[in-house]
């Protein structure tokens, strides 16, 4: 005979086992869901310098993942924006790359190419390819049209107006150096001279590491920052965010949207396209972001 006290054990271990049941169900449907949906995530930034209305597209963290045929609706959902330019926002190699995996990264670029100007962003997996085979694959991207930033910053026009647009993957604080070591950096100079320019100035950094942690926001005022690598904490929870991101660990405080980091910049983090390694991402849909950016008045 079992006694009543038994009884609610049971009945209370049979709930809690059914309820992780149904939560297991739901994370399951929300990573084949996430596995196949791409999403359009819309900002609005105004900036001092800007006249003219313009769009930027950011692709990121694709991972080598390939959506559809051909990355086809990936394509179609990036023309479908009208972009005046479109940011390929770095690790769009896969994780444990090949050498071939180059033409992966070519075709996709030349792709977005056809579409509107490309901003080419390294990301530490572009670090690491370079590390093993070299910089010539840097060329074979220039060679589509795509302007590359790897520690440097050009003056372009973008939809009617002038814009500085430069790339880091660096570190805007001291980072275990020195100050005399930090301010004789490459990472110092290109911050430097992004925060100097006469045009509104737009920062692709991969990680939002470089200007977000430490001191960073307060050492620096660039108009915008453009960051990925988050993949929005891979795995969300609802109601509190992105679970987990590498450097700043658990319950990040930078993991996915938009940032005010001081009165005079702002960050934008895209959680990006894929999911990380072999983890899945739930209750994140894959996405690109839009940037709209216009003038203060």
């Amino acid at each position: 005979m079992i006694s009543q006290k038994a009884k609610k054990i049971i009945t209370r271990s049979v709930g809690i086992l059914a309820a992780l049941l149904v939560l297991l169900l739901i994370a399951g449907i929300s990573a084949y869901v996430c596995d196949r949906t791409i999403k359009v995530t819309d900002y609005d930034v105004a900036l001092d310098g800007i006249r003219n209305p313009a769009k930027l597209v950011l692709v990121a963290d694709l991972h080598g993942k390939v959506y559809g045929d051909d990355n086809a609706p990936l394509v179609d959902k990036v023309a479908a924006q009208e972009p005046d330019g479109i940011v390929l926002l770095g690790d769009l190699f896969p994780s444990e790359f090949q050498e071939s995996d180059l033409d992966y990264v070519l075709h996709l670029t030349e792709q977005m190419q056809s579409i509107a100007q490309v901003y080419f962003a390294m990301g530490n997996h572009e670090l690491s390819y370079t590390a093993r085979y070299g910089d010539d694959w840097v060329e074979a991207i220039q060679d589509t049209g795509a302007l590359v930033f790897d520690e440097d910053w050009e003056d372009l026009n973008l939809g009617g107006n002038r814009v500085r647009i430069g790339g880091s993957m660096g570190h805007g604080y001291l980072f275990g150096r020195t100050h005399e070591e930090f301010e004789a950096s490459s990472d110092f100079k290109i911050l430097t001279d992004m925060q100097n320019s006469p045009y509104p100035a737009i920062l692709l950094a991969h990680w939002p590491d470089t200007v977000a942690l430490s001191d960073g926001p307060q050492r620096w005022e660039i108009d915008l920052v453009l960051s990925g690598h988050t993949h929005g904490g891979v795995i969300r929870v609802p109601g509190i965010g992105g679970l987990y991101v590498p450097l700043q660990g658990w319950w990040p405080r930078f993991d996915y949207g938009e940032y005010q980091l001081n009165d005079n910049m702002r960050m934008i983090i895209t959680s990006g396209l894929s999911g990380h390694d072999r983890i899945p991402r739930i209750f994140n849909l894959p996405e690109i972001a839009v940037v709209n950016l216009h003038g203060q008045n």
